[in-house]
């Protein structure tokens, strides 16, 4: 089962974005964390209040890093119980310190040791890939490395960091995601998120010859009304071709 969701969008009151999903028919928004907690919206004086008692489906989306991680776990689950969530996205980065060749093997280890509390808990984890801006958990030689020894750990893959399509069908053969980002890009610029139709990203061909077995979440990752009403239209079509 495919289900398409959208931002709760940080720079609008939460009432607001709830408002939004409904009016367009999506399933699901996804909820910023970072090291300073749940993203602030104008209206809220409780974050985590307001979330449970509008009952909308979330998905908490934790951007932390590499350093971070092992101490907002904790923080995450509490969130999670309270929310009542099985399902946890952690986007790893890595700007405390040099990332090398054996980054990726003190991630995988740092994973490894979250996997056994949210195990603990019932929650299923879903790792980010970065794109060459982050250069952790990006190529596809990293990502076979963390699934080999994670192998209970799900895959999110975020469409705007691709290399090439390439790239792509690597990381798909090391593991189908379950769950995707999806903006456009441009393959030559590092990192890029902008409108679909606006990049080089062909997603009719991606939907129908590297994801055509695809099942589970889409998360458009815009702020603009338009630019979110149009991308869930573009990909509803491709799911449908």
């Amino acid at each position: 089962m495919i289900k398409i969701g959208c931002l709760a969008r940080f720079n609008n009151p939460y009432e607001n974005e709830v408002i939004f999903a409904k009016e367009n028919s999506f399933q699901v928004m996804q909820v910023w964390y970072d090291r300073d907690g749940i993203a602030k919206h104008e209206t809220e004086a409780n974050r985590l209040d307001n979330i449970i008692n509008h009952g909308f489906p979330t998905i908490i989306h934790a951007l932390l890093d590499i350093n971070e991680i092992e101490e907002h776990i904790p923080k995450l689950i509490e969130i999670l119980n309270c929310l009542h969530q099985k399902e946890l996205v952690l986007h790893p980065i890595c700007h405390s310190e040099e990332i090398n060749e054996k980054t990726i093997y003190k991630l995988s280890d740092i994973i490894r040791k979250v996997l056994v509390k949210l195990r603990e808990q019932g929650i299923t984890l879903f790792l980010e890939n970065n794109s060459k801006l982050d250069p952790i958990f990006s190529t596809s030689e990293e990502i076979n490395i963390m699934f080999s020894k994670n192998p209970e750990l799900e895959f999110l893959i975020d469409i705007a960091h691709i290399y090439d399509y390439q790239h792509l069908k690597d990381m798909v053969s090391v593991k189908m995601p379950k769950k995707l980002h999806i903006t456009d890009s441009h393959f030559e610029v590092i990192h890029e998120h902008i409108a679909l139709g606006e990049g080089d990203i062909d997603f009719t061909y991606i939907f129908n010859e590297i994801l055509q077995d695809f099942q589970g979440d889409i998360i458009i990752e815009l702020k603009q009304d338009d630019d979110i009403i149009n991308a869930k239209q573009i990909i509803q079509n491709c799911l449908t071709q």
